[in-house]
């Protein structure tokens, strides 16, 4: 079964994401790490073909998502996996560098909870039911 990774270390960001991703009712299994090398060492440990979406926070202790989004753009399997930032910077020059290192989508996270659930469940009807990747 192909798996959604969340990089991601708010606790309460992650919780809306699992139920933004429950309430649109995917058969997707969730993994989540709370930064950028535990995510690495997570896909390390798995099949990649058996991820099918990385959620990817861009501001976290340890290895941001900048610097993860750099480890990923070298190797050839792991860029082929789509990778969502999901942050709360809209700064332009973070949406910028983020495009440059790969990332194949950014959405900034709505403050109001309802507008945070609509944001998930538009990222799961893009990547896990409309658009196809390798």
């Amino acid at each position: 079964m192909d798996q959604i990774l969340i990089i991601e270390d708010n606790d309460d960001d992650i919780l809306m994401i699992k139920r933004g991703f429950k309430k649109g009712r995917i058969g997707n299994s969730i993994h989540c790490a709370t930064n950028g090398q535990e995510g690495l060492e997570y896909l390390a440990n798995k099949k990649s073909n058996q991820i099918h979406l990385i959620l990817l926070d861009l501001n976290m202790e340890v290895m941001n998502g900048f610097d993860f989004l750099m480890v990923r753009q070298k190797d050839e399997v792991l860029k082929k996996i789509p990778v969502v930032i999901l942050t709360s910077s809209n700064r332009q020059q973070d949406i910028a560098k983020a495009y440059k290192l790969g990332a194949n989508s950014y959405v900034e996270k709505p403050l109001d909870p309802d507008k945070f659930m609509k944001a998930i469940l538009s990222i799961e009807d893009f990547w896990i039911f409309l658009a196809r990747t390798p």
